[in-house]
């Protein structure tokens, strides 16, 4: 386990105002980069048993995955995290500071989810970081049934053209995926990753690409336009940015990218009824664990019911109840996809001027005000990577 530096401390509440910004603004930054949960809550070992979960579905016996977990507890950054909130607290001056003090309370949450991974307390600890405000649940709930509910509508298997994630043929998701990565000039490098369970994923300096995934032309180029447009290039507008919020995050700040990306998508022509499907499937999966259903049960309904194939349903499955047995719930981040895109779509529908802060790093809608005057110029247009 990392720890914090030996010289630091954390802020206390005597000394210029600036000396205290600057101690927070180093523990926010160096415990969002070490306190992981989606990584630490990924079991050991996943792709063997994701092999495994899916034999048995297909063969129609229950699967119920026996997932193992590399706990971190991260005891000395929650320390330093658990004063710097009692001493901001008791300090707090103005809206800027309440953001700094909302995402220390969230990273200490997310060390909480490390530390807990293969527990109990990943469900409970989860509803807490995730839980949504009435309205956007309702909403999203709402679209989750209308997206379930649309008219089926495949590809012909026949003429789609499949192929495997990180072929090394030009027209991949790894090979767009670097394609645009170079294109523009970005700070990161694209790392095939065999025990991904989504597609792709955006970290501090790395894309990584899911390894054996066979794909369509289509889902591969919304893939590139996802993770290109709505984390990629934020991360690095955001060391532009005159706050570190923009980089480390605010609260909620990864959620919204999340709607935002989305946004993104549907905005160049990707959102399609596959993907709406996907994504429904994925929210739906969540709530029935929510509602008590084990793994097994939700794999069999994304199969049966919402006619995802084996590997899907499992994957997706995987997803809601990771950190968790597959009886008792997981993290079931999959939420926030839909609720975060009804929240940033209404938000910029109304103001859509504020489109250059929430591109400027990982930020919450609710975070706007208070770091307009500190997010970089308002990027350029940039075309849909493919």
């Amino acid at each position: 386990m990392q720890s914090p530096p030996a010289d630091f401390a954390p802020p206390t509440s005597t000394g210029p105002a600036w000396l205290r910004r600057e101690a927070i603004d180093q523990l926010v930054t160096r415990a969002a980069r070490e306190i992981q949960p989606l990584s630490t809550l990924t079991p050991i070992d996943v792709r063997r048993e994701r092999n495994r979960l899916v034999d048995e579905l297909t063969a129609r016996r229950r699967a119920m995955p026996r997932w193992t977990y590399a706990p971190r507890d991260h005891d000395e950054l929650r320390r330093a995290l658990d004063a710097a909130d009692r001493r901001l607290t008791a300090t707090v001056d103005g809206a800027l500071d309440e953001l700094y003090l909302a995402r220390i309370r969230e990273l200490s949450l997310e060390a909480a989810l490390c530390a807990a991974a293969g527990t109990r307390h990943v469900g409970r600890l989860a509803r807490e970081r995730f839980a949504p405000d009435a309205h956007t649940a309702e909403a999203a709930a709402a679209l989750c049934a209308e997206w379930l509910g649309e008219a089926e509508c495949r590809s012909d298997p026949a003429t789609a053209r499949l192929t495997a994630s990180d072929d090394p043929r030009p027209h991949s998701l790894l090979s767009r995926m670097r394609t645009a990565v170079g294109r523009l000039r970005l700070p990161f490098a694209v790392v095939p990753t065999p025990a991904l369970a989504p597609i792709a994923a955006t970290g501090e300096r790395a894309i990584l690409i899911a390894t054996g995934r066979l794909l369509s032309d289509e889902d591969a180029a919304r893939t590139v336009c996802h993770e290109i447009e709505g984390h990629a290039l934020p991360r690095a507008r955001s060391l532009q940015a005159k706050s570190v919020l923009f980089r480390a995050g605010t609260a909620r700040g990864v959620d919204d990218q999340e709607g935002r990306a989305i946004l993104i998508e549907q905005r160049a022509g990707w959102l399609g009824h596959r993907r709406r499907h996907h994504l429904a499937a994925r929210h739906r999966a969540v709530q029935a664990m929510l509602e008590g259903a084990s793994f097994a049960d939700v794999a069999v309904t994304l199969f049966d019911v919402h006619g995802l194939d084996a590997s899907e349903a499992i994957v997706v499955a995987e997803r809601a109840f990771r950190g968790g047995d597959g009886l008792c719930a997981g993290l079931g981040r999959e939420r926030i996809y839909l609720e975060s895109f009804v929240r940033v779509h209404a938000h910029l529908a109304a103001a859509p001027d504020d489109e250059h802060v929430l591109a400027s790093g990982q930020v919450a809608v609710g975070a706007i005000p208070p770091l307009r005057t500190f997010a970089p110029g308002r990027p350029e247009a940039t075309a849909p990577a493919e």
